[in-house]
């Protein structure tokens, strides 16, 4: 689960990820295993679902929802959608092949989709739900969804959990490939070199099959070769179960996850300026703000510890409290909020960049100068002038004009 609180970006990597928690598990069970993938605006928690997709064998389901902000640029490049604004309505649009989708409202597409499931689970104990991240944030905003739309309950009696098949490819193909994601497993596992991951659906479906193949590998070594069809197979449920974490887990890390937020939210004084800075510099500053909530230090305590023992007591209170950082970072660290508790000192500021993703110089640019250009190009212009004016004097008295005289004769 990701959140980044920097509205102005559109780096994915500056966002801070959740605490990696391994997946609680649940007991083996009569389940039904569902391909699952969804489109986003972004990373956050507040961020929006765009698409949401479901995969079974015998049944698909897809579905477009209108959010009400724009997608970050990175993931509209990445699902190839776009939001377009007109006068009196907004309407999404595939940027691959150039039409308009046909999108619903958040609240009428997830009882679609909660009612798909529904009708999925048929005589089965429940739907365990398989994605594929690397960093896990999509079941939370999928749950804050449901939240939001008074759906929440009847998820959980439908849904038994979610479980990751980065988790599982990771535990089953560490002999064979160091790379987990999907679009290596596809390659790998399922011989799949053309597929669009830009689409929920394809994902959805590409999620599911390699859980069945490699569940399908354990069965043949047992000797078992009949086929996977359905998704209830005993041994496709045992494949997923150790790594599906329950839907009352993941709201206890939602849950977390707020407080964690709450904590890191209260330093916007001190790293304000840095994450309004250059793509590497926020990212760096995110991660040394991320320091502190991770191990339970607040604005506050940072504050009584400066009052106490000013830089020494920061100092003592960064040693004591954060074990999993670097010397360098706390050495940064410190040197930033020694400049910004202490009256006498400035505070850190960044460099300047522009939206190009480099850093601005003073006169730096196609039309943009210098005043010390503007001077050099003034101070040449009059040397020309004054070149000018006396070479023109010299020739005159080189050669100057002879008068004319006019004699009148008198009358």
């Amino acid at each position: 689960m990701v959140q980044q609180d920097t509205s102005s970006s559109s780096d994915d990597n500056s966002a801070p990820n959740f605490p990696e928690t391994p997946a609680k598990g649940i007991p083996v069970g009569k389940y039904r295993l569902v391909g699952w993938a969804v489109d986003t605006t972004g990373r956050r928690l507040i961020d929006e679902i765009v698409q949401i997709a479901g995969y079974t064998p015998e049944s698909k389901f897809s579905k477009y929802i209108m959010p009400f902000s724009d997608l970050n640029p990175f993931y509209s490049r990445k699902h190839n959608i776009k939001v377009y604004n007109t006068i009196r309505y907004r309407r999404l649009k595939d940027l691959k092949t150039g039409q308009f989708l046909k999108t619903k409202s958040e609240i009428s597409a997830l009882t679609d989709f909660v009612e798909w499931l529904e009708s999925v689970k048929g005589d089965s104990e429940g739907i365990v739900l398989i994605f594929h991240e690397v960093r896990k944030s999509t079941p939370g905003m999928l749950l804050e969804a449901l939240r939001r739309n008074s759906l929440l309950e009847r998820f959980e009696k439908v849904c038994k959990g979610f479980s990751n098949g980065f988790s599982v490819a990771k535990a089953k193909c560490q002999s064979s490939t160091k790379t987990y994601n999907l679009r290596v497993m596809g390659k790998v596992l399922l011989g799949r070199e053309q597929m669009d991951f830009s689409n929920a659906v394809e994902r959805a479906s590409a999620v599911y099959d390699i859980a069945v193949h490699l569940a399908q590998g354990e069965r043949d070594e047992l000797g078992d070769n009949g086929k996977i069809s359905i998704g209830t197979e005993p041994v496709l449920i045992e494949l997923v179960c150790p790594y599906t974490n329950p839907v009352s887990a993941e709201e206890e890390e939602i849950e977390t996850f707020k407080v964690l937020l709450q904590r890191q939210n209260t330093f916007r004084p001190v790293f304000g300026a840095l994450m309004r800075a250059s793509p590497p510099e926020r990212q760096h500053a995110s991660h040394l703000r991320r320091l502190l909530a991770l191990n339970n230090i607040n604005y506050d305590r940072l504050q009584d510890a400066y009052e106490k023992g000013a830089k020494d007591g920061l100092d003592k209170i960064l040693k004591d409290e954060i074990s999993n950082a670097k010397e360098a970072d706390l050495t940064e660290l410190l040197d930033i909020l020694d400049r910004f508790f202490d009256p006498e000192k400035q505070p850190l500021k960044p460099k300047p960049w522009n939206r190009y993703g480099r850093y601005s110089q003073q006169g730096h640019g196609r039309n943009r100068e210098s005043p010390s250009g503007k001077k050099k190009i003034s101070e040449s212009k009059e040397a020309d002038t004054s070149g000018d004016t006396n070479t023109s004097s010299g020739s005159a008295e080189a050669s100057p004009r002879s008068e004319i005289k006019t004699e009148v004769p008198a009358n």
